[in-house]
């Protein structure tokens, strides 16, 4: 007897903790998923993680968080999808793919501007979906990052405690583009990182650079559970705050960690990291998509980043996007741009990385073929999870 798709119970939080936790293997190392996503696996969320139920049991799952998304000052609602599973003996029935449908209709009644799924796979695809946004891959290493700590003086690095939240909340409100997160929020997401570096020795923290007593930036590291990741390699997931004292934070960092690299991925529209990391002589090794985008309602989304658009071209030029039949055109002084469906767009909107993972992806970008004037916009700068990540 099949149930579902629908919204998990309180009563089958625990249930769905354990399916979860299975699947993606967190079990083997003795972890909960609801440990490492607290914000999602929770009973405030729980409309949210949306199930089928076969004869009484839960067998797939996927997860959604909506929030608030700041875009140079546009407020956002986006929805993040991750944690799609099916436990094993009940794969190859469509029950991923029942979800991924679910889930678009349930973020599409709550007026939600935009999707990030991890992952890419044609499943997410065939929902509207793309590989979008640009993150470029810098990998640092040892004696590059000693050069850049000895350019910066004057500064203090701490490993943050418990009791530095407004520090990190301070730093993290002054960037262009970063999630809506209440106080209660921002502890829980930071002191899960703590939570990790306590079980693994070494393998997660938050560092903060002080100048003059006050907080300029912070960096997230996580070197990989064991067998996960490189052991010699650090990877930043998140930083925010001064590009120069980011840099000059490498260094310690790969100290406490004891690695020889660290992984440095860059949103597309980060100029200010990207020329100083380019102006050390580093070069981005690749780009890469921070998710697969989907845009449910493209024409109410270009409006609601009219206001960023105008600051860009001018009111004067009368940007306007509208829905036809069968495609969706732009227009702006006297010239206009057609995209025969809304992925098509997405791709532009965004940004397309060097490299993608869906092999069965076949959206062909050419900006070269855009009005200038479109150019100006497109792509906009890029959106990255950072420990917003499900």
């Amino acid at each position: 007897m099949l149930e579902g798709p629908r919204s998990a119970k309180i009563e089958e939080l625990r249930e769905v903790v354990k399916l979860v936790s299975l699947v993606f293997s967190f079990d083997k190392y003795g972890i909960s998923i609801d440990r490492i996503f607290p914000h999602v696996f929770c009973e405030s969320n729980i409309d949210n993680l949306r199930v089928i139920v076969c004869d009484g049991r839960i067998v797939s799952h996927l997860a959604i968080w909506e929030g608030l998304l700041y875009f140079y000052g546009v407020q956002l609602k986006i929805g993040l999808i991750g944690c799609v599973c099916t436990h094993p003996d009940y794969r190859m029935r469509g029950y991923a793919s029942m979800l991924v449908s679910d889930a678009f209709a349930k973020l599409r009644r709550d007026n939600v501007d935009l999707v990030m799924v991890s992952g890419a796979r044609m499943l997410y695809s065939r929902a509207g979906c793309v590989e979008s946004g640009i993150l470029y891959d810098y990998r640092i290493s040892a004696d590059k990052a000693k050069l850049l700590a000895e350019r910066l003086d004057g500064v203090e690095i701490e490993e943050y405690r418990g009791d530095r939240v407004l520090d990190l909340v301070e730093v993290y409100q002054r960037e262009p583009i970063r999630f809506r997160r209440s106080y209660e929020e921002f502890k829980l997401l930071v002191d899960r990182v703590s939570m990790w570096g306590a079980k693994f020795k070494n393998y997660a923290s938050i560092l903060i650079s002080y100048r003059m007593g006050k907080p300029i930036a912070y960096i997230a590291l996580l070197r990989g559970w064991p067998g996960w990741l490189n052991s010699d390699l650090a990877v930043i997931i998140e930083y925010a705050g001064s590009r120069m004292a980011i840099l000059g934070m490498l260094h310690d960092a790969m100290k406490m960690f004891k690695v020889n690299c660290i992984r440095l991925m860059v949103p597309y529209g980060d100029w200010n990291l990207i020329t100083l990391l380019e102006g050390y002589g580093l070069k981005s090794e690749s780009s890469y998509a921070p998710a697969s985008f989907a845009i449910p309602d493209p024409v109410g989304f270009l409006d609601k980043i009219k206001p960023y658009i105008e600051e860009r071209i001018g009111v004067e030029a009368g940007f306007k996007a509208v829905s036809y039949d069968d495609h969706i055109e732009l227009y702006a002084l006297n010239e206009s741009v057609r995209f025969e469906n809304s992925r098509m767009l997405t791709a532009i909107l965004l940004g397309r990385p060097s490299f993608i993972q869906n092999r069965g992806d076949n959206i062909a970008v050419s900006m070269e073929a855009i009005p200038q004037i479109f150019r100006r916009i497109f792509p906009i700068p890029s959106i990255s999870y950072g420990l917003n990540y499900i």
